[in-house]
């Protein structure tokens, strides 16, 4: 993982907008796609997310705790 923590610190900023951004997509579809389109696009938002937490955001917050919002445990 990124041992930089200047580094570490913009990428944790990108990612973190990333995860914004699949909510405000996951909104949008909610406001203007099927009940069916909207469950479907819900479980892959999560999946996305849950892969970004799980690999890329959690073991950078492991090697760099004072990145990782406040009050979130990572263990």
């Amino acid at each position: 993982m990124i041992e930089d923590r200047s580094v570490a610190a913009e990428v944790n900023d990108k990612l973190l907008a990333a995860n914004h951004s699949i909510v405000d997509a996951l909104k949008v579809v909610e406001q203007h796609c099927s009940k069916n389109e909207a469950e479907v696009f819900r479980v892959e938002a999560a999946n996305v997310a849950g892969h970004l937490f799980a690999f890329l955001l959690r073991p950078l917050w492991l090697l760099h705790p004072g990145l990782a919002p406040e009050g979130l445990s990572t263990s």
